[in-house]
């Protein structure tokens, strides 16, 4: 997995455990939202102890299962997105077939989803002003995009591995996972508790939100001429 998808979900677990230490009073002792919070804390201090703190982003390490997961639950987020606005679309234009183009698998399957975000891809591309008529970010098609080849990359087994002992171990990956899952969990939770305090709920959305990963530069060639001088 990317280091700097590591680093991301490890800066929002932080985070959220020190929501947890703010406005974890708001939750019964032995709620599901307390036990999350406290695997959250958990994760973090074991991440911590496998150097992810350090992490700088600019090296990879084998993630295995887990780094397929986190790149599938990428994809099929975006996807998801896709598949309700053309649920909108498909409503408003009067177009009835329209979004039986976006249709989602029930397969869990890592190449059958690859297969339907290709597939996702080249239909939105024909309909990219109708996308962006119902809001969807300017470069939506260029986030799918990343997101397949981060998929294919972790599928194809082609993550290069991290050079020195930080992040290689599989208890970093077991705690990533963990986190994760958790965090899942969290975000309905403290949305539903807070829906009617929309300041606390601001915060928690900002504690809880896993930065994306920085668009790798263009190489050399494929940057625009410079101009010549005078």
């Amino acid at each position: 997995m990317n280091n700097e998808i590591t680093r991301n979900h490890f800066d929002a677990f932080q985070r959220m455990a020190g929501f947890s230490t703010q406005k974890g009073s708001a939750f019964a002792a032995n709620s599901r939202a307390i036990s999350q919070f406290a695997i959250i804390t958990a994760v973090v201090a074991e991440m911590e102890k496998e150097g992810v703190a350090q992490l700088s982003g600019s090296g990879e390490f084998h993630g295995g299962t887990s780094s397929k997961e986190v790149y599938a639950k990428n994809l099929r987020t975006l996807l998801a997105k896709i598949r309700e606005t053309a649920d909108g679309i498909s409503e408003a234009e009067d177009l009835p077939d329209f979004d039986d183009q976006f249709r989602m698998s029930r397969s869990r399957a890592y190449g059958t989803l690859l297969t339907t975000a290709r597939e996702f891809l080249a239909e939105a591309t024909k309909h990219k002003a109708l996308f962006l008529q119902f809001e969807m970010d300017e470069d939506f098609l260029d986030d799918l995009e990343d997101d397949i080849g981060d998929l294919e990359k972790a599928v194809n087994g082609q993550n290069s591995g991290l050079s020195g002992q930080v992040g290689g171990t599989a208890a970093l990956q077991d705690a990533l996972k963990r986190g994760i899952k958790a965090r899942t969990q969290l975000l309905p939770i403290v949305r539903n508790k807070f829906s009617r305090d929309p300041a606390i709920l601001a915060q928690w959305e900002t504690a809880a939100r896993v930065e994306r990963p920085r668009r790798k530069p263009k190489s050399k060639s494929e940057a625009p001429p410079t101009p010549d001088a005078g």
